[in-house]
């Protein structure tokens, strides 16, 4: 199931994030303007797309799924800041492009909380709706 973006607005993901924090979401293209609403609403400040992951298939094809003006085959996770995150800032080169196969439904590549862990180091993480518990993470969601 999904939530209705009102139910997504009214999330307390304020009340429970760190003064300093970094929030990382996945987003579509046709969702952006929604992604940046829930972050300001969050707390968070949008600051850059953190990934841009290619999705292929088992293959090694690029993924193209019909979209409304382009056949779409990328997904973006956008960083929003709250507070001073520099002073947790590990590494300068963590690279953008996440070039990975997609596996199922809306599962995320491990790249990306990899990458996450080298620019900010050990400091405490939560995955939002989560479908699956990784090592180091807190899990948020339904399937978990």
């Amino acid at each position: 199931p999904t939530m209705t973006k009102n139910e997504l607005l009214e999330l307390p993901v304020k009340d429970i994030a760190k003064k300093d924090c970094a929030l990382f979401m996945w987003v579509t293209d046709s969702h952006l303007k929604l992604a940046i609403e829930l972050m300001e609403k969050w707390g968070f400040k949008y600051k850059t797309v953190a990934f841009v992951w290619v999705k292929k298939t088992k293959t090694n094809k690029l993924c193209a799924n019909v979209g409304a003006w382009t056949m779409k085959n990328t997904e973006v996770c956008l960083l929003g800041i709250r507070g001073n995150m520099l002073q947790h800032k590990q590494k300068n080169n963590i690279y953008q492009l996440i070039d990975y196969i997609r596996e199922k439904h809306s599962k995320k590549p491990q790249q990306a909380r990899d990458r996450i862990e080298e620019l900010f180091g050990d400091i405490p993480r939560i995955e939002l709706f989560a479908r699956e518990k990784h090592g180091g993470w807190d899990a948020w969601g339904n399937e978990v």
